[in-house]
């Protein structure tokens, strides 16, 4: 599969990307990846970033294989802010990418602040909990519980799957992480107004439950849940990097047509860069 923007001249475009006030750049850097840049004071934070070839690698049998390279090396979120973590499944929480980033900051669910620390080296990892605000430069981040496919938390009640709620130079963000559709993440994201959402689409079935594949929201339901709670703009992820656990975004964007045709939306292409107006 042929990659919109990658490697050196994806890095030259984020690095000489200016942002005014009221406005977001972000990046899809493939599965639930997102790169994030506001003003020069804001900084440059990135979610989830699966950048290797990791989990083939461990396994070569496995049926999760890249459908295309990583759109940057890993060693270029060393640049970054920080760096959030949704929960540990392979494709969101790769220790191939975050031992690539030194000591930069990176935020992961609580129950998992040791296992990252022993596995990378790097002391600067934040637990993040539900509810309970972090700074990362200009980036104010809320923790959302996820329900991945329901809610989990540990002897101390802290949530093993997480979504974030960021807002910063006036645009509100909400990426979902990986998550179904439960009435209490409703409530938060509608009392959050999000400007913009990122949300899963991959949905999920008996037969991928079955080999262990967690679902996610279909897109039907993605569709619902960005208009349920006045997202001005939906960005669908999480279905482009692995054939064997996607669903046809098509479907998405016919249901959008048919019954929301007022409802923005944009299907990122890997390694493409959106900037966002309010």
């Amino acid at each position: 599969m042929k990659v919109y923007k990658h490697g050196d001249s994806l890095v030259k475009e984020i690095n000489e990307t200016r942002i005014h006030d009221g406005a977001i750049s972000f990046w899809n850097l493939g599965q639930a990846g997102i790169l994030m840049k506001g003003r020069e004071e804001d900084g440059l934070i990135c979610i989830d970033p699966y950048l290797s070839t990791s989990i083939e690698q461990a396994n070569p049998e496995t049926e999760f294989k890249r459908a295309f390279p990583p759109v940057v090396p890993p060693s270029m979120l060393e640049n970054t802010d920080g760096i959030l973590i949704t929960h540990e499944h392979d494709d969101h929480l790769d220790f191939t990418t975050l031992r690539e980033v030194g000591q930069n900051k990176v935020v992961v669910p609580a129950p998992l602040v040791s296992m990252v620390q022993s596995e990378t080296g790097n002391k600067n990892i934040v637990a993040a909990k539900a509810d309970e605000y972090l700074r990362i430069k200009g980036f104010q981040i809320t923790p959302v519980p996820a329900a991945h496919t329901d809610y989990q938390v540990d002897m101390h009640g802290d949530h093993l799957f997480l979504g974030y709620g960021l807002e910063v130079n006036g645009v509100r963000l909400f990426h979902s992480g990986d998550t179904i559709v439960t009435s209490e993440l409703i409530e938060q994201i509608i009392e959050f107004k999000p400007h913009v959402v990122f949300l899963p689409i991959n949905g999920g079935d008996y037969f991928r439950t079955s080999r262990q594949i967690v679902g996610n929201m279909s897109f039907r339901e993605a569709a619902e849940f960005s208009v349920t709670v006045g997202a001005d703009l939906v960005i669908p992820i999480h279905y482009d990097l692995f054939p064997n656990n996607r669903d046809n975004p098509a479907y998405f964007v016919e249901y959008l047509l048919n019954h929301y045709s007022n409802q923005k939306f944009h299907m990122m292409a890997p390694g493409e860069r959106f900037i966002y107006h309010l």
